[in-house]
């Protein structure tokens, strides 16, 4: 206890040069901890954005479907028998490459037909800002992503054409209506999709019963790895060409943007570490400028009985408390700004998701609170800060008592 209160005192001998050292270490944990809280965010943001609009929580297609993004093979898409037996909610949907022409202009989309009986069950759309009505069954009507609709001009009554590949390899081009423009908060959606209804579907594409996708909800009953698991075991994905059905979950689906994520996080680790070993530095110099400052006290502390290794420990201390009291200060702010942006979010604006083009993920970004981050950044602070130490406590621990006393 007299060591740490001794060390306490020090540090506050020169306030400005404590301060100073310190910001570095502030610096760099709020860093951390708000990084990591952001790129969790856009984990869950991906998967959020995957699971209402595209997904669900396991998606089932043909191998190899689809194989580029744009390519669409039809053809290859015989639903396997067995799936009709299926007791979770299913939503069918037919994604095929289209093109959307209005007056004189014209863009590509992703075409998605959708079974307005079953599609809700799995992606509810509570959160999706609808204007207009959905298209009527017996109307040749769709509905069109807001993003897309503003990039042709397009308003609600207007009329466009689809044009798309057949089943067959024929090209077909069909007038409809369009009824509804749809946010989904999701920019792929947003940005290209055009909603068709099934039967409307199969007149433009010849499906002759095909699907492309089925997505299912299993939320409440178990966990989707499970289910798909069973499902993989059961040989329910045996399609009546012989071809093998895939099932993923939704983290699988997004393995490729979580991959990315990762690749944050260890950019983000590197460059606070960079911070921290530049604080190191700054601790290592402020405590060795403290020991050169007292080399008379640390000579009456060693000429009165305290011995060496404790002199070490009170410079070990100083150093360690310099950097836990600034790492505190740090992760306090950096999960002040986590838990914000967790409660409120933080915006994209228009402008970045038009951007962004094709890229799944919803307009708002909300960061993801963790413990682990925090006492983690905590004790890699408090580590850098003893070792910064070291040689400081070395030093003031093999002054000689008589020489120390006698420095000017």
């Amino acid at each position: 206890m007299f060591i740490l209160a001794l060390a306490l005192r020090n540090l506050f001998r020169n306030t400005r040069r404590t301060v100073i050292t310190s910001a570095a270490v502030v610096f760099g944990l709020a860093l951390q901890v708000l990084g990591w809280g952001l790129v969790d965010g856009l984990d869950d943001n991906f998967l959020r954005a995957a699971a209402t609009t595209t997904t669900g929580d396991i998606l089932l297609r043909p191998p190899k479907y689809p194989t580029d993004g744009l390519s669409f093979p039809l053809e290859e898409a015989s639903v396997p028998p067995a799936l009709t037996g299926f007791t979770g909610d299913t939503a069918p949907r037919v994604l095929f490459s289209a093109k959307v022409v209005h007056h004189a202009d014209a863009a590509r989309a992703l075409g998605v037909a959708y079974d307005p009986d079953l599609d809700y069950r799995v992606f509810p759309r509570e959160r999706w800002r609808v204007q207009g009505v959905w298209p009527d069954k017996d109307q040749p009507q769709v509905a069109m992503g807001d993003a897309m609709a503003r990039l042709l001009g397009v308003g609600l009554g207007d009329q466009i054409t689809i044009q798309a590949r057949t089943v067959d390899g024929a090209q077909n081009a069909l007038a409809y209506a369009v009824t509804a423009l749809v946010h989904t908060d999701n920019g792929q959606m947003d940005n290209n999709a055009v909603w068709i209804r099934m039967a409307a579907a199969d007149e433009l594409l010849q499906l002759q019963g095909r699907r492309t996708h089925i997505a299912l909800h299993v939320g409440g009953l178990q966990d989707s790895t499970v289910v798909r698991d069973e499902i993989q075991a059961s040989g329910m994905l045996k399609a009546a060409d012989g071809q093998e059905w895939t099932a993923k979950t939704t983290r699988e689906e997004a393995a490729d943007l979580l991959a990315i994520n990762d690749i944050r996080r260890k950019a983000i680790l590197m460059l606070v570490g960079v911070i921290m070993c530049i604080a190191g530095l700054g601790i290592a110099s402020t405590v060795v400028m403290a020991a050169y400052e007292r080399v008379r006290e640390i000579g009456t502390l060693l000429a009165l009985g305290m011995k060496r290794r404790e002199v070490g420990a009170l410079f070990l201390v100083e150093g360690a408390l310099l950097g836990i009291g600034a790492g505190i200060i740090g992760a306090s702010l950096g999960s002040a700004a986590v838990l914000y942006w967790q409660v409120n979010g933080i915006v994209l604006s228009p402008e970045l998701m038009k951007a962004q083009g094709s890229f799944p993920a919803s307009a708002v970004i909300y960061t993801h609170f963790n413990w682990a981050p925090v006492f983690g950044s905590l004790a890699f602070s408090a580590f850098i800060a003893t070792l910064a130490s070291l040689f400081p406590a070395w030093f003031a621990a093999h002054l000689n008592p008589a020489d120390a006393v006698r420095a000017d």
